[in-house]
């Protein structure tokens, strides 16, 4: 019920600390993993509380009628215990980093129970609120350390969103039983295709702007980080043939887990951005 698996969107939490030159500080590594385990007890909170919402939805449908609630194996009773539990425990962490932090972070709790319980059923919004809580997880990171965000790490991460919940959709739509979600019917194969292609192009457009433009690139030095944008490139098509060849795209974090190739390029990536970083780092090129 808790989705360990899904941690892994916590990443973006850490953002703010690798581009900001921060890495070397034990101090904001440590204020940082503090946050990154305040948000993964908070979308654990979450993933239950949606199931306790959608557990009728859910036994219509092929699969997620297996889940712990929808199943009957846990008691809705016990499974709110087990979200308030958790709830509890993310906002006792965070409260260790400040009102701040605490903050971001009943921000976004409270969104997610706005879209479990209502806006999950409203086209392009029930998407739009999934990428904002990838921004949110930014700006968690950013206030943690107190540092500025660029706007063009902002567009990134709200397209690369947008590109992943739109293909998320397309799954379950082409999937779904009827009945199963409502909004399922306001979005068609085709439209979701369109968006997914808009969504890939502008991702690709805002990350190379960001190395390009921004003003921490820029300081550092923004020739040696266009070499990332490659495997940037590639990563996005890479997810597009998993959706449109092998009809993939459900489940984001199991994909980015189990792919192979999408493995070796986001380790590429992330090898090459630290090297380019660290060079800067202790090369004295801090900006």
């Amino acid at each position: 019920m808790i989705r360990i698996k899904h941690w892994v969107k916590s990443v973006f939490i850490f953002a703010p600390l690798i581009f900001s030159l921060n890495f070397d500080k034990p101090m904001y590594i440590v204020r940082t993993l503090i946050m990154c385990a305040a948000f993964c007890l908070a979308a654990s909170a979450v993933y239950v509380f949606n199931d306790i919402a959608d557990r009728e939805r859910d036994r219509l449908h092929p699969k997620k009628k297996d889940r712990p609630i929808a199943s009957g194996a846990v008691p809705v009773r016990g499974a709110l215990i087990l979200a308030a539990v958790l709830f509890l425990a993310s906002a006792a962490v965070s409260v260790i980093l400040g009102l701040p932090s605490l903050l971001v972070l009943l921000v976004y709790v409270g969104l997610n129970v706005a879209y479990s319980l209502l806006l999950k059923n409203q086209a392009f919004i029930d998407v739009m609120l999934i990428a904002i809580g990838f921004l949110l997880r930014l700006v968690a990171g950013a206030v943690t350390i107190s540092v500025e965000l660029s706007s063009w790490m902002l567009l990134t991460t709200f397209f690369l969103s947008l590109f992943l919940g739109f293909a998320k959709r397309r799954k379950e739509v082409t999937e779904s039983s009827t009945g199963h979600r409502a909004v399922f019917q306001e979005y068609s194969a085709d439209l979701l295709n369109s968006l997914i292609i808009i969504s890939a192009a502008l991702t690709i457009i805002t990350y190379s702007l960001y190395v390009v433009t921004s003003k921490t690139m820029i300081a550092l030095g923004r020739d040696k980080f266009i070499a990332t944008i490659p495997f940037v490139v590639f990563g996005v098509f890479r997810y597009m043939f998993l959706i449109y060849r092998q009809n993939n795209g459900g489940d984001p974090a199991e994909v980015l887990l189990k792919d192979r190739a999408m493995l070796i390029d986001i380790a590429l990536w992330i090898c090459i951005i630290f090297a380019l970083l660290a060079y800067t780092l202790f090369s004295g090129g801090r900006p």
